[in-house]
């Protein structure tokens, strides 16, 4: 296949943790067997090597390069605060140059505003097409989360190169519907006729299915009970203590309920938390450890999925947990103001929203879902359907292919004019 573009897909997320593996690496595997040949360059934390060990790693990047991928990595770097940020971007920027030209890349895809600024370090350099792969309001979803102060440094200097980014960059993907309204407001922008797409978190849904996991029950021992989920990170952005108040309201119901939470995090905060609402430690099973090929499984084996979200600003939050939830067959329960997750599931009807953190508001959504739950194997393949419709990962694809199409179009009308 003819080779339609050389691009460098900069991350500022490791291989080696979940993300990427889930939202970068099967896009670009299907991407390059659409004629783009990609170069992967991320940042990886020193323990994340370590724990791989040099064998795998070797083994990791011979995979992907027979998956049409060349990866390449720096070292993450955490303090001091700023400094080792402004040291990892410097280095980058080195990489970046290298690469570019190492690679004769046409198009470079910058996933968030940190890599971006690498670029931006480069602009006059560089004369490259950009795509920036903006992933919500980054300065403002730092504040929500208690990490930074609205007005500070920080908050500061990742807005001006928020702003800059969507000046200098020749496309703009966006992960929900309500942030590329937001962006097609900003003035600077309503001048600028270059591509816009909307490109949520998706899911493979061949390898999320709608599967009983009755032997996974078995082995952990909770064949019989109601599974409530949680999978990912605990603290910062996720609302732990109001999921942990949630499934004490749901015990009142339905006696027999498990809290399972899929985490790689420390969990001792959320059994402290869940003792202090008294809440028998027995009821709370904390797996951690769990790899990107077993997650599937794992989910198999809930009968609702649950996560509580800081809402403050998140217009742009697209929650990989939806899709996979929703793909295996799984209601959710959230709350709302999180990017475009409260429509699909009111206007779908796959799950339940808990409209308050209050016990009131969590006594109406366990009710809700029990209704729902009623319906069984509809409910089972109306929650697939809504992930087909709007988080398949072939749409994805799609999404990010026309982009890069645009822009090959763009490059050569530029060579064309020369």
């Amino acid at each position: 296949m003819q080779n339609k573009a050389n691009i460098l897909f900069l991350s500022y997320n490791g291989l080696l943790e979940p993300i990427l593996p889930s939202q970068a690496v099967p896009y670009l595997t299907e991407l390059a067997k659409k004629g783009f040949s990609f170069t992967l360059l991320t940042y990886e934390k020193k323990r994340d090597l370590e724990k791989l060990g040099a064998e795998k790693l070797s083994l990791l990047k011979d995979k992907l390069a027979g998956d049409g991928i060349t990866w390449r990595y720096l070292k993450y770097h955490k303090n001091p605060p700023l400094l080792s940020t402004l040291f990892d971007l410097v280095g980058g920027a080195a990489a970046v140059f290298h690469i570019v030209r190492e690679k004769k890349i046409d198009i470079i895809h910058v996933r968030g505003i940190t890599p971006g600024m690498i670029v931006l370090l480069l602009s006059g350099l560089l004369r490259k097409k950009i795509l920036f792969d903006m992933r919500g309001l980054l300065a403002e979803e730092y504040v929500g989360g208690g990490l930074w102060k609205e007005g500070s440094l920080a908050f500061r200097l990742v807005k001006a190169a928020e702003k800059s980014l969507l000046k200098r960059c020749d496309a703009v993907t966006v992960l929900t519907r309500k942030h590329l309204d937001f962006n097609k407001r900003i003035d600077y922008l309503k001048k600028r006729a270059i591509p816009m797409e909307v490109v949520p978190c998706c899911v493979d849904m061949n390898r999320f299915k709608c599967e009983s996991e009755e032997s996974l029950r078995s082995e952990l021992g909770i064949a019989d009970k109601f599974v409530l989920m949680y999978p990912g990170k605990i603290g910062t952005f996720y609302c732990m203590k109001e999921m942990l108040e949630f499934y004490k309201t749901m015990l009142s119901t339905i006696p027999d309920a498990i809290f399972v939470i899929l985490t790689n995090d420390d969990a001792g905060s959320v059994l402290k938390t869940a003792k202090e609402l008294g809440i028998d430690e027995e009821r709370i099973r904390i797996i951690r450890g769990v790899q990107f090929d077993e997650m599937p499984r794992y989910v198999g084996i809930a009968d609702a999925g649950i996560f509580f979200i800081n809402s403050y600003k998140k217009i742009g939050s697209s929650p990989i947990k939806m899709g996979e939830f929703l793909s295996s067959g799984v209601p959710v329960i959230i709350n709302p103001g999180v990017g475009d997750t409260e429509e699909l599931v009111r206007e779908n009807n796959v799950g339940v929203l808990a409209e308050r953190f209050d016990d009131a508001a969590y006594k109406d959504a366990i009710r809700q879902l029990l209704e729902l739950k009623k319906e069984g194997d509809a409910l089972k393949a109306r929650c697939r359907e809504t992930a087909r419709r709007y988080l398949s990962l072939d749409d994805a694809i799609a999404g990010y292919a026309r982009i890069y199409d645009a822009l090959c179009v763009s490059n050569t009308e530029v060579s064309n004019n020369r």
